[in-house]
């Protein structure tokens, strides 16, 4: 009996977790053979489960990458609670959940990896299709723009401001400054700064 046989034949897997096992796998199995690399058969033998079973439940390897940049989605707006719950203005909050953003896509492995290597899987789901990355990053942030009563933010739409930083921290971490270098995060956050400075600075 095979080993993905044994495991499925041993435990009953809830469909969430067949998923997560073999988001697991792809992940580990992408780090170290690339985007490119035709991957199933290894993710299904990582997971325990059967090729037939990786299509079932995620689907083909696109489908796979993109059901891992989702679940990672998940985890970067679970991961930004502390960040979005600090005190001080919006000023201040825009400002670190910009650098908090970039910070955090930098440092994953895997976007990464899918960036330098094959960029052309990841930047549409960072551009030309990123309705859906954006509309999930609005509903989830925009209620912590809301609680900055002293700012006066009841004037300004939270959903507009949420939009605003997404695509700041998105140009900032797909394409490179010439001015700046950015990979410090306190020159990061000076230039994040600054540039809103520019907005605040009086016409005359």
């Amino acid at each position: 009996m095979t080993a993905h046989l044994i495991l499925e034949s041993r435990h009953q897997m809830t469909d969430e977790e067949i998923q997560q096992r073999i988001l697991d796998a792809a992940e580990e199995c992408l780090l170290q053979a690339g985007p490119t690399a035709r991957i199933h058969h290894l993710i299904a033998e990582r997971a325990g489960v059967s090729r037939p079973t990786v299509y079932k439940h995620i689907g083909d390897q696109k489908a796979v990458i993109e059901a891992l940049l989702h679940r990672e989605l998940d985890r970067f707006l679970t991961a930004a609670q502390s960040v979005l719950a600090r005190h001080g203005s919006l000023h201040e909050r825009f400002i670190e959940t910009v650098v908090y953003a970039v910070t955090y896509a930098r440092e994953h492995a895997l976007l990464q990896k899918i960036l330098h290597e094959e960029p052309q899987i990841a930047l549409p789901w960072l551009t030309t299709n990123a309705d859906a990355v954006f509309e999930r990053v609005v509903a989830f942030m925009s209620p912590h723009i809301k609680r900055g009563e002293r700012d006066h933010v009841n004037a300004i739409n939270p959903k507009i401001v949420v939009e605003w930083q997404a695509r700041l921290a998105i140009s900032l971490l797909i394409t490179p400054s010439v001015t700046s270098r950015l990979d410090d995060p306190r020159k990061l956050r000076r230039y994040v700064s600054d540039l809103l400075d520019i907005g605040r600075t009086p016409v005359r």
